[in-house]
C-alpha cells in the first residue's frame, strides 16, 4: 500500500511517501523549487518522492492531510487532488495525532508516553498520549490560550524577531542564554501547560 502524506495549506508545502508501511522519502518543496512559497499543492516534491519510492501516481491508495476541506483555500486544495489522484482515498488526520504519530513510530520503544506541544494546532495547543504497539490513546488535551506556543511567540516578538515565524532563530540562540529569567518563567507557566494570563494582554506578554 502506497500512502502520500501532504503538509501543504499553512506555507512550507511538503510530502512524503510510505510503502507497506515503511517510510520511503519526505521532502519539502522548497528544496527542489529553491524558494519559500505559500502553501498549495507541493507538485514537485510529490513527484521526487514517488520517483524515490519506486511508485507512481495510480499506485498511491490512501493521502493524509491535516485540515478538513471547509471552504477557500481547503476547497481548492481538495479539487486540485482529486484531479491528479481521482482513485485515492483522501483522509484528514488531526493535528496533535500526526505529531505524535511521527514522534512514537520512528522511535524505537514500544511503550511510551507522548506529549506534542504548540501553538494552536486544530484549536488545540498540546495533548498526552499513551502509545504501545502501533496505538495511540489520548489521554488528555490543552486548549488555547494555554499554549507553550503562544509564550514562545510572545518572547519571540519581545527579542525583536517575528511571532510564528522566527522562533527557530530564538531556539537557536537559547543555546547562549543564561537562567535570570528562569524564576520569573515558573510564575507564567505551572506545571503542566497552563498560563497565568494575567501576563498577557490579548496575545502579547
Amino acid at each position: 500500500m502506497v500512502i502520500l502524506g501532504l503538509g501543504a495549506l499553512l506555507g512550507d508545502p511538503a510530502c512524503a511517501v510510505l510503502k507497506n508501511g515503511e517510510l520511503q522519502a519526505a521532502l519539502e518543496e522548497a528544496k527542489i523549487t529553491r524558494g519559500l512559497r505559500p502553501g498549495g499543492v507541493p507538485h514537485a516534491s510529490i513527484a521526487e518522492c514517488l520517483r524515490l519510492a519506486g511508485a507512481n501516481r495510480n499506485q498511491v491508495e490512501c493521502i493524509a492531510i491535516a485540515r478538513p476541506f471547509s471552504r477557500g483555500p481547503e476547497a481548492e486544495f481538495h479539487v486540485a487532488l482529486r484531479n491528479q489522484f481521482p482513485k485515492s482515498e483522501i483522509v484528514v488526520v488531526e493535528h496533535h495525532l500526526a505529531h505524535a504519530a511521527s514522534a512514537f513510530y520512528a522511535s524505537p520503544f514500544e511503550q511510551a508516553t507522548v506529549l506534542t506541544l504548540d501553538q494552536a494546532g486544530d484549536f488545540r495547543c498540546g495533548a498526552r498520549w499513551h502509545a504501545s504497539g502501533n496505538q495511540l490513546h489520548l489521554d488528555k488535551e490543552w486548549y488555547y490560550p494555554d499554549s507553550l506556543g503562544r509564550l514562545y511567540g510572545a518572547v519571540t516578538e519581545l527579542l525583536g524577531f517575528r511571532a510564528a515565524a522566527d522562533e527557530h532563530k530564538v531556539q537557536w540562540l537559547s543555546a547562549s542564554g543564561d537562567e535570570r529569567f528562569a524564576p520569573l518563567f515558573r510564575e507564567v507557566v505551572s506545571e503542566t501547560a497552563r498560563l497565568d494570563s494575567s501576563f498577557f494582554d490579548g496575545n502579547r506578554v
